[in-house]
C-alpha cells in the first residue's frame, strides 16, 4: 500500500535525503581519518564517527521504508469530512479549549515539517477520518472513554520547501 505524502512535503523529502547522503559521505571520510590514527580499540573518534553513520544510515532507511509514495495534491484535499491534509479543530468533551491537529503521513511526521501532526493511520485519526464538522467520535484513553467534537475541518497550511 502506498504512503500518503503531500506533493511539498516530497520536495522537502528529497532534499532531505540529498543532505543525509552528504552527511553520510562526510562522515565516511572521518571514519577513514580517525582509522589511519592507529589503534581502533580506544579510537574515539573513530567510534563516534561510526556512531553518527549509524544513525544517518538508519534516518535514510526510515524515510525510504516508507515507498511508494501516493502524491497528495493541493486540489485533491477536501475539507467536507475529515481526511488526509486537514487541518482540524477538535473539542474534547469537559475542555474548555479546542486542539488542532494536522492529518498528514509519516513522512511529514518525521520531517517535521508541520505542528501537532496526528498520522492518518494512528487510532486517533482513524476515529477522526470521515466525520463532519460537528459530528462526535469517542476514544477509549487510560481506560476511559472521551468523547470529542470536530469543530473545524481546514486544508493544511502547504510548506514550500
Amino acid at each position: 500500500m502506498a504512503t500518503l505524502i503531500l506533493r511539498e512535503t516530497y520536495r522537502a523529502l528529497e532534499e532531505e535525503m540529498k543532505t543525509i547522503d552528504r552527511l553520510k559521505r562526510e562522515t565516511s571520510k572521518r571514519i577513514k581519518e580517525a582509522a589511519d590514527h592507529g589503534d581502533l580499540k580506544e579510537n574515539a573518534e573513530y567510534h563516534a564517527a561510526r556512531e553518527e553513520q549509524s544513525l544517518i544510515v538508519y534516518k535514510k532507511q526510515l524515510m525510504q521504508s516508507h515507498a511508494p509514495f501516493r502524491f497528495i495534491e493541493d486540489g485533491d484535499i477536501d475539507i467536507d469530512e475529515v481526511g488526509f491534509g486537514n487541518k482540524v479543530t477538535v473539542l474534547e468533551e469537559g475542555k474548555n479549549e479546542p486542539e488542532i491537529y494536522n492529518l498528514l503521513g509519516p513522512i511529514e511526521f518525521e520531517l517535521d515539517s508541520y505542528p501537532n501532526i496526528v498520522t492518518y493511520h494512528s487510532p486517533f485519526a482513524q476515529e477522526m477520518i470521515g466525520k463532519e464538522v460537528g459530528e462526535h467520535f469517542t476514544m477509549e484513553i487510560e481506560g476511559k472513554d472521551i468523547k470529542f467534537t470536530v469543530q473545524s475541518i481546514e486544508k493544511v497550511e502547504i510548506v514550500k520547501s
